[in-house]
């Protein structure tokens, strides 16, 4: 609803600007009689446009009412033509010879002019709808100004046609004029101002290369005003100063203010975003305190009935829970505490692979420095994911996984086999917290400061991580 109504006060203010040139060039060399039937000229057009954008093309075609919508798209069109066909007639009565209106109609004279109106409705319809399917999908740098050129090239192809049956001179005038400004406003805005402020230079900086930069940008569109409307050179360098005057403060202000909402929403999506992984995170455990008095229990059967194995993995065990209860809500944790984690997981996880040849397991963990500090479970996930699906107790299997801390950087690979599970099996699909859970973590946690790289074939799959701690 909200581009709706952009989009009619963006045509009404077109619209008016139009009537205030034609009245305001024309005057002198008009009749009374004349002005009105232009100015209806152009307000049937702006009708058209309204009528099909703003009602027939909502209410139908999008409700998927194809039958009404083309049933009134045909109306629009014979209104929109017995509508331009009227209004030739009276603007130019005394040339025609014609004395009534149905005499004129027949011959056919506005039929081209309707068609191409209606043609070019459809057209800037169909541009939108295409955008709007676009911006659904996942939006570049290059598919936003590919979209931008594209609404800035239909509009101005638009409104060209329409002025030239007006005036030639003012066609080209805005043809000219306004594919200069958006060119103009899309080079600051996506490539100079952003690198005039990774470069730090000021606003005095910014304008001395702005300018003969937009000089040398206006030659090519100067040119073909002067060559289409047979203009001196003094409106040459009129053009080019009114439109460079508006464009570049107004650009460079643009540019600043959306950088200002985008680190606004930036930071409220980060805080959303936070609660939502720490509320997905703690959903995906069960009750540590009632595992934890559990394993207690199963942890002296275990030693009384001399279960070696049994009592020493339910020991690690134990210490993984006292790490989930105790630390892991922490913000920040000393990276060797994560690290005493990882291997004791790992150890964990020997414990059932340890009498099976078939399954190779390494390992290269480093001592990680006492004043490190890390985000808790950021790394247990890959090594969890590695051991559910690189693990088969029938095919071959293999797990390497190496951590290493240099100068503030921490770097984590983990490669393993790949075994898929059933579709009968009740754990597919399922990774614990899951790494997509990790990968929004990160995003949030450690911004700009952190690479993840994942790739998976079919018979394998590799994690790398560097992650920068200072």
């Amino acid at each position: 609803m909200k581009l709706n109504r952009i989009e009619i006060i963006l045509a009404t203010a077109i619209y008016l600007f139009i009537l205030i040139l034609i009245n305001s060039n024309n005057a002198a060399h008009q009749t009374i009689r004349q002005a009105i039937a232009l100015s209806a000229y152009i307000s049937i057009i702006y009708g058209a446009f309204v009528t099909f954008t703003q009602w027939i093309s909502p209410a139908f075609f999008q409700k998927r009412y194809m039958e009404a919508g083309i049933s009134f798209t045909f109306a629009l069109f014979f209104a929109t033509w017995f509508g331009l066909s009227f209004c030739f007639w009276v603007r130019e009565y005394h040339t025609i010879r014609m004395h009534t209106f149905w005499d004129y109609l027949p011959r056919g004279e506005t039929l081209g002019i309707t068609l191409l109106v209606i043609s070019l409705i459809l057209s800037y319809e169909g541009i939108k709808r295409l955008i709007r399917y676009g911006q659904n999908k996942q939006q570049t740098l290059a598919t936003r100004i590919a979209q931008e050129s594209v609404v800035v090239l239909g509009g101005s192809i638009f409104i060209f046609f329409l002025l030239l049956t007006i005036h030639r001179d003012l066609a080209g005038l805005w043809f000219s004029g306004i594919l200069y400004t958006y060119v103009l406003y899309a080079l600051n805005t996506y490539w100079l101002i952003p690198t005039c402020e990774k470069r730090r230079y000021r606003f005095g900086l910014y304008l001395l290369l702005a300018l003969p930069l937009s000089f040398a940008l206006f030659i090519p569109f100067g040119v073909f005003f002067v060559a289409f409307t047979s203009s001196d050179e003094p409106l040459f360098f009129l053009e080019w100063f009114c439109i460079m005057l508006v464009v570049l403060p107004l650009s460079y202000y643009l540019y600043h203010r959306q950088k200002a909402r985008i680190a606004q929403l930036f930071s409220l999506k980060r805080e959303l975003g936070q609660t939502s992984a720490d509320l997905s995170f703690l959903r995906s455990q069960i009750n540590p305190h009632f595992l934890f008095n559990i394993l207690n229990t199963l942890y002296g059967m275990a030693l009384q009935e001399k279960a070696e194995r049994t009592a020493s993995g339910i020991q690690k065990l134990g210490d993984l829970m006292r790490f989930m209860l105790h630390e892991n809500n922490q913000d920040k944790i000393l990276l060797a505490r994560e690290v005493e984690y990882l291997r004791n997981y790992i150890d964990l996880q020997l414990l059932r692979t340890a009498t099976s040849p078939g399954i190779i397991v390494e390992h290269t963990i480093n001592d990680a420095l006492e004043s490190t500090y890390i985000a808790p479970m950021l790394l247990i996930p890959f090594v969890e994911n590695a051991f559910k699906h690189g693990i088969s107790l029938q095919e071959k299997s293999w797990i390497k996984i190496s951590l290493y801390e240099a100068e503030g950087n921490l770097f984590f690979d983990v490669h393993n086999s790949i075994h898929r599970k059933s579709d009968s099996d009740p754990e597919r699909g399922h990774s614990g917290i899951g790494l997509e859970n990790v990968k929004q973590r990160l995003a949030m946690l450690y911004p700009g400061r952190h690479e993840l790289v994942i790739r998976e074939t079919t018979q394998e799959f590799f994690v790398h991580l560097t992650l920068q701690l200072s």
